[in-house]
């Protein structure tokens, strides 16, 4: 009994665990407004390497798709893309207007002796996790067949610790941030390099008008 009662009080505290983030900093915030576009995106996962000192817990392809999809949400919320979606192996389908490869690292740092003391004294002692990023975007339009790239690193940084549940209004706002630092500087150098322009006077669907075109007006 007394162990069954132990076990169940265990639980309890793991559920009760809680984290806080920071973010490393090494993006600049942008202060890029919100837009209105219709462009639609189909991305994919290529040679992305996920790691955490510790153990891989989940694949590389899953870590690349999860951070894409954390990058690509804030693109649609402020109006870069109208639809995203997910294809696997680079099976573009064509449909959409833009085409994108993700491809990178995720590395996480953290000591294993840490979180095997942290598990002994049931989380009242904080281990710390220090996540870093290299992401590479490769972007094609393709109605041209244009293509344009973009790169950023950057990291967060994360404790936990069983009391701070406490702080869990704020817990991810370091994630957060690192999230919309990257998300902006990849927007922010794929439109400098004239992805996501509307089509050009004098065009047809963003590429230059034919002989059939010009006929057929």
């Amino acid at each position: 009994m007394a162990t069954r009662l132990a076990f169940v009080l265990a639980m309890v505290l793991m559920a009760s665990t809680g984290c806080l983030t920071r973010p490393g900093g090494a993006l600049a915030p942008l202060a890029l407004p919100p837009e209105s576009r219709s462009v639609t995106l189909e991305y994919t996962v290529g040679d992305f390497e996920f790691t955490l000192e510790g153990g891989k817990m989940i694949t590389s392809n899953k870590a690349g798709r999860d951070l894409n999809e954390q990058l690509l949400r804030r693109w649609k919320k402020k109006g870069y893309v109208s639809e995203f979606s997910y294809v696997e192996s680079s099976r573009f389908t064509g449909k959409a207007d833009y085409q994108l490869v993700l491809t990178g690292s995720q590395y996480g740092d953290s000591s294993i002796g840490a979180q095997i003391l942290s598990g002994l004294t049931l989380l009242l002692l904080p281990y710390t996790v220090n996540t870093s990023y290299d992401v590479q975007y490769t972007l094609e339009k393709v109605a041209t067949g244009e293509r344009y790239s973009a790169t950023v690193e950057d990291s967060f940084h994360t404790t936990v610790e069983l009391l701070l549940f406490l702080a869990a209004p704020v817990s991810m706002r370091g994630f957060s941030s690192t999230m919309d630092a990257m998300s902006d500087h990849l927007y922010q150098q794929l439109r400098d390099k004239g992805a996501f322009a509307p089509p050009a006077p004098g065009s047809a669907m963003g590429r230059p008008l034919s002989a059939a075109d010009l006929a057929a007006r």
